[in-house]
């Protein structure tokens, strides 16, 4: 069975609410981050599984702490794929970049980020994300 076409406003769509949600973590913005989720949404990987806004706002100020000041999280080499059968759910495969600034930036981490988007009142938000470091 084929996959579901996405029309172009779809994906283009998807594709700025993965670059939005990787901005506002660059930003540190936690309610704007949050903002691009579902209430119910799960968060994971290896800092563990963390469900909903309340603990999804606790896990990921605590990861952002870790990291370089000033850092940005860049998003890369994004692709879509919608699953089958309503609602209109795609899974979403990133590769996220964390580059610390400076005069001579660098490499912080690497990782590969799989998200399920949902549509919620006519907008896609992300139901799940996968952290996976490379």
């Amino acid at each position: 069975m084929s996959e579901p076409a996405l029309t172009a406003e779809d994906r283009l769509d998807i594709l700025e609410l993965l670059v939005r949600a990787d901005d506002a973590a660059s930003r540190r913005d936690v309610e704007g981050y949050l903002a691009l989720f579902t209430d119910d949404a799960t968060l994971e990987g290896d800092k563990g599984v963390h469900r909903g806004k309340d603990e999804l706002r606790s896990a990921v100020a605590a990861v952002w702490a870790t990291e370089a000041a000033g850092s940005r999280h860049l998003t890369l080499n994004s692709t879509l794929h919608a699953a089958p059968g309503p609602p209109p759910v795609v899974n979403a495969t990133s590769t996220l970049a964390i580059v610390t600034a400076g005069d001579a930036p660098a490499l912080q981490s690497i990782a590969t980020i799989l998200q399920v988007v949902g549509k919620v009142d006519g907008s896609w938000r992300i139901r799940r994300r996968t952290v996976r470091l490379s």
